[in-house]
């Protein structure tokens, strides 16, 4: 299995394989790319799929159950948050309204995305992430090209969500989810999102992190760089596994995320 988390100007991909139940990390690439250019990034990244289950020595057999599984960063989807309704229970109804909301927020148009909605949760927000068709395409393409088939695309906002679900539904404050020289924040309440916002991201200034403007509220962090000044309450880590190590390898947290 190969994990992509594609960033604003990188490629942070790894190789999984799994024995008896563990999961091993075998290899892992960095491939940085001027940002919107990634043309180049996406062929390395096919020579390195390649190198791999060439070295493996792996069957026919086995090369067609390979997979690939791609995290989007935070330049590469649009969210929404749609307000609690029954009317929303309508799935025709509810991509109506997203779609309405979608084109008054970002003014564009929402035909040229997918939209994809989270579990709908009675009395609360529910989660839309727009990805667009362009991308997607991009990517059934990399996956033919290189004969790996594409087992999902994933925004990395749900990714994070839902492998530290357990620990934010008892808490309520704000998570922050850095991704390069940027952020996604979200405040909630019992893993209910209230409001998501998108910042620059300062490594240098600890406030970037912090719900200080959150009293009595928890704050999370889920960085991809190690950040020194980050308690263990603080953090959102992923647990540190063969050929993983939290702390050493922490650019390739959002394409691990839900694998440790």
């Amino acid at each position: 299995m190969f994990r992509i988390h594609l960033a604003a100007d990188a490629l942070m991909a790894c190789e999984v394989h799994a024995q008896r139940g563990s999961r091993r990390v075998v290899r892992k690439v960095k491939l940085p790319f001027p940002a919107g250019e990634r043309t180049a990034a996406m062929q390395s990244l096919r020579e390195w799929m390649a190198a791999g289950t060439q070295t493996e020595t792996v069957a026919l057999s086995a090369l067609r159950r390979t997979s690939q599984e791609w995290v989007l960063g935070i330049a590469d989807v649009r969210y929404l948050l749609l307000p609690w309704t029954p009317d929303l229970a309508d799935k025709a109804l509810r991509s109506a309204f997203a779609n309405a909301l979608f084109e008054q927020q970002f003014k564009q148009d929402p035909n040229l995305y997918d939209v994809r909605f989270a579990k709908a949760a009675y009395g609360g927000t529910q989660l839309a992430a727009f990805i667009s068709h362009a991308l997607l395409t991009e990517l059934q393409s990399h996956a033919d090209a290189c004969k790996i088939r594409l087992s999902s695309v994933a925004p990395s906002l749900a990714t994070v969500w839902d492998r530290f679900h357990a620990v934010i539904q008892k808490e309520c404050g704000v998570v922050h989810m850095v991704d390069g020289d940027r952020q996604i924040v979200v405040r909630h309440a019992k893993g209910q999102m209230t409001d998501i916002l998108f910042r620059p991201f300062d490594a240098g200034h600890q406030d970037d992190a912090s719900s200080a403007h959150e009293p009595g509220g928890s704050s999370r962090v889920f960085p991809v760089r190690p950040l020194g000044y980050l308690s263990a309450d603080t953090a959102l880590a992923l647990a540190d596994g063969d050929g993983f190590l939290s702390t050493q390898d922490a650019a390739y947290a959002f394409a691990l995320c839900g694998v440790f």
